[in-house]
């Protein structure tokens, strides 16, 4: 998610698959699309974690919320890294830094910053869902989208904005 930016799912990104054709090499372009995501959406939540650390009381449920989107980012980051590498493909690596669409100067825009980011991670595991052709790969971006607008979600509860804030109905919706 480059967090202003991603690359489009059928894109191959710099450091992308080795060559070669077919399924496989298609499933690892599609999965790298979704790790470099993955990458930005590990520096921007940690930058909203970052933002919170200095909050105390009043952003303990804001912190809590940022520490498991964490977790889940660079456990999901790390199952795609290896799962490319299964494929015979090579994952991008993450960049030095990242452009924040939100700055996380407090306890509410750190949660909108969140929440963004995780609408931003959902829809890239959504375009990710229809080219793969692996279940179990397919069951992983479904997975990931789930989690991500559940996630977003309760940001945008915890920071008292409106559900109707997310970043529209997905294509074909």
């Amino acid at each position: 998610m480059a967090v202003t930016s991603t690359s489009p799912a059928g894109a191959a990104p710099s450091g992308g698959p080795a060559a070669g054709g077919g399924p496989s090499r298609d499933e690892a372009t599609t999965l790298a699309a979704l790790v470099a995501v993955e990458h930005a959406a590990v520096y921007a939540v940690g930058a909203v974690g970052g933002a919170l650390a200095v909050t105390g009381p009043a952003g303990a449920t804001a912190r809590a919320l940022a520490q498991a989107a964490y977790v889940d980012h660079a456990r999901l980051r790390d199952t795609l890294i290896d799962r490319i590498g299964a494929l015979g493909g090579r994952p991008p690596p993450a960049r030095p830094a990242y452009q924040l669409p939100i700055e996380p100067a407090g306890v509410i825009p750190a949660l909108a910053l969140l929440a963004t980011v995780e609408d931003r991670t959902a829809a890239a595991a959504h375009d990710a869902v229809g080219p793969l052709t692996v279940r179990a790969d397919r069951a992983l971006a479904a997975d990931a989208l789930v989690a991500a607008a559940v996630r977003a979600q309760r940001a945008r509860r915890a920071a008292g904005l409106s559900p109707a804030r997310a970043s529209g109905p997905f294509p074909g919706a």
